[in-house]
C-alpha cells in the first residue's frame, strides 16, 4: 500500500474559482485507474446522497444530512472549503416520512449562472447564488425557498437549460410525481407530472441533442417494468411524456455519455444497461457491473463510474464508454451510491458511509487513519 497517500485536509479561507473551457470526451487512459486517498469531513458522521462537480468552478458538492449541509470540495487540490448549512438533516424518529424520506439535503446540482438548487425535506428545494460565495461559507444564505408541494423529502434534480426549467423528483408521494419550477426568478412551481403505478422517480437527465433538447429521467417501476421516460417541456404548465423506453429493473441512475448512450443504473446489484438515447434500444448489458444509484460520465478520461454498496462488497464500477466494456471494479465501502468527477485531473470522489452490518470494514479509519465511524471522501484517479 506504498502507493497510497493521504491527501491533507485545509479549511482554505478564500479560493479564486478559474473558469475553465468547455471539453468534449477524450480517449480513455491507457493508465488504470487506482485508489489515491481521502478527504475528512469535520462534524457529524456522514449522511449523504447525491454529489455534483461544477467543471467551471472546479468546486465539488456533496449533500450530507448527517451534518444539514452541502460540502463543498476544491476537486483540484482535493481540499475541503467547508459546508453551506440551514437544511434538515436528518430524518427523526417519529416522522412519518422515515430516516431516509425525511431527509436533506439530497439531490443538488448548480447551473451555468452559479447557482446551488439543493433538494430538502419536505418536498422544500432551495437555491443559492454562489457569485460571492467564500469558503467557509458560513453566512451563505438561500435566495430563494420553493414548496414541490410533498409531505416527504424532494429527491433528485435536473436542469433545462433551453426551457429555463428545474425538475424535482418526489419520489414517496401518492403518485409519485415530477415538480417542475423555473429556474428564473420568482422560482415559480409551474406543474407536476404523476407517474400512478410507480415505485419512485430518479435521476432527471438534459440531453441537448435529442430532438433538440429534452428533459429525461429514471422511473422505477414495479418488478421488470421500470423506464426512462422523455419529457416535452416547451409549455411546463403542461408537460407531456413523448417517449417510454423499458429499461426491466432498472431504474436508478442516469447519464449520457458519448454518441448518445446513456449509463443506466440498476436495482439487487443487477449488470447495468447502456441504451440508445435516440431509440431507447437497450445496446448492452455491461456484466460484472453490480448496480449503483448515481452514475457519473467523465470526459477527461471517456469513462463511466458506477458506485454500489450491493451486498457486502462496496465497489466502484470503471466502465470504458467508447466500448461499454467494464474496465475494473475497485474497492469502496459502505454505504457507496454517491459519485462524481472532475475532468481536468480526472478525480473521481466516492463519499463513503460509516460501517454497517453488512459492510462491517471501516475504510475510512483503516485505510486512511481517519477517526473511527466517521466516513469519508474517497479520491480516485488515474497512475501518474
Amino acid at each position: 500500500m506504498s502507493a497510497l497517500f493521504l491527501l491533507s485536509v485545509a479549511l482554505v479561507l478564500v479560493l479564486n474559482a478559474r473558469p475553465r473551457p468547455d471539453a468534449g470526451p477524450k480517449p480513455s487512459s491507457k493508465k488504470p485507474v487506482k485508489l489515491l486517498g481521502g478527504i475528512y469531513l469535520p462534524g457529524n458522521p456522514l449522511r449523504f446522497d447525491i454529489s455534483w462537480v461544477d467543471q467551471t468552478t472546479g468546486r465539488y458538492y456533496l449533500a450530507e444530512s448527517g451534518n444539514g449541509g452541502v460540502d463543498v470540495i476544491d476537486a483540484e487540490n482535493d481540499l475541503f472549503l467547508g459546508r453551506i448549512t440551514g437544511f434538515h438533516g436528518l430524518g427523526l424518529s417519529d416522522d412519518p416520512c422515515g430516516p431516509i424520506e425525511g431527509m436533506g439535503p439530497n439531490g443538488i446540482l448548480v447551473t451555468p449562472n452559479n447557482q446551488l438548487w439543493a433538494d430538502d425535506a419536505h418536498g422544500m428545494v432551495k437555491v443559492f447564488d454562489l457569485a460571492k460565495a467564500e469558503p467557509p461559507f458560513n453566512d451563505v444564505k438561500p435566495i430563494a425557498t420553493i414548496s414541490t408541494g410533498a409531505n416527504c423529502r424532494a429527491d433528485e434534480i435536473g436542469f433545462d437549460p433551453k426551457d429555463h426549467i428545474v425538475i424535482v423528483g418526489n419520489p414517496e408521494e401518492k403518485p409519485p410525481y415530477a415538480a417542475l419550477i423555473s429556474s428564473d426568478p420568482p422560482y415559480t412551481l409551474l406543474s407536476k407530472v404523476p407517474f400512478p403505478g410507480a415505485r419512485g422517480f430518479e435521476q432527471p437527465l438534459w440531453d441537448p441533442e435529442l430532438k433538440g433538447g429534452r428533459m429525461l429521467a429514471t422511473v422505477p417501476g414495479m418488478g421488470e417494468t421500470s423506464k426512462v421516460v422523455v419529457f416535452n417541456l416547451k409549455d411546463p404548465k403542461a408537460p407531456t411524456i413523448e417517449a417510454t423506453y423499458p429499461t426491466g429493473n432498472c431504474g436508478s441512475g442516469l447519464v449520457l455519455g458519448p454518441s448518445q448512450h446513456l449509463l443506466v443504473g440498476c436495482g439487487g446489484g443487477k449488470p447495468l444497461i447502456v441504451l440508445d438515447a435516440l431509440t431507447g434500444k437497450v445496446l448492452t448489458s455491461v456484466e460484472g457491473t453490480r448496480g449503483a444509484d448515481e452514475v457519473w460520465y467523465n470526459p477527461g478520461d471517456n469513462n463511466y463510474y458506477a458506485p454500489s454498496g450491493f451486498g457486502g462488497n462496496p465497489t466502484l464500477s470503471v466502465i470504458d464508454a467508447a466500448t461499454n466494456k467494464l474496465l475494473n471494479n475497485l474497492p469502496a465501502g459502505p454505504g457507496s451510491h454517491s459519485v462524481a468527477a472532475f475532468r481536468e485531473n480526472n478525480h473521481i470522489f466516492v463519499p463513503i458511509a460509516i460501517p454497517t452490518a453488512a459492510s462491517p470494514t471501516d475504510v475510512c479509519n483503516t485505510m486512511f487513519g481517519f477517526p473511527a465511524k466517521q466516513g469519508c471522501i474517497a479520491v480516485y484517479g488515474h497512475e501518474n
